[in-house]
């Protein structure tokens, strides 16, 4: 299975120290554009959850996006390069939240799953409790 990371799916789950999440549910298969390592590794990020980012992204493939394509005039630099690897890799899933992206992404034919839908996956396979589940879903919000 390949999985495309967008950023706030990654933030999300690193400021609930559930990266883990990501490969336990959805394989170890999981490829981050530049831009978005760029994105959430930035000046300013937690101390530890740049640690917990810094570490999530040695296990994965990180790629430089060459001229990603504009999808949406809404979506950052690094959405887009995301969702253009997504479509170029012909990936299973991207991971991420914004709306727009998330839309866009169905337009393309990618499915895509937002920081929720791993937390819930988590749940049904079994990784975390109902209880688990629902607080860190009430620190998400």
């Amino acid at each position: 299975m390949i999985v495309i990371a967008d950023a706030s799916p990654l933030i999300f789950l690193a400021k609930l120290r559930q990266l883990s999440l990501v490969f336990r549910v959805l394989g170890r298969e999981v490829r981050v554009p530049k831009q978005v390592c760029e994105e959430v590794l930035a000046p300013g990020v937690d101390p530890a959850e740049f640690r917990e980012l810094e570490k999530f992204l040695e296990q994965c493939t990180v790629d430089a996006v060459r001229r990603p394509r504009q999808f949406a005039s809404g979506m950052s630099r690094a959405d887009n390069a995301a969702l253009t690897l997504a479509v170029r890799a012909n990936a299973d899933f991207l991971l991420c939240d914004e709306r727009i992206t998330r839309l866009m992404a169905e337009a393309e034919g990618v499915r895509p799953l937002g920081t929720l839908g791993v937390l819930l996956r988590a749940m049904r396979d079994q990784l975390l409790s109902a209880t688990e589940t629902r607080i860190l879903v009430d620190r998400l919000v």
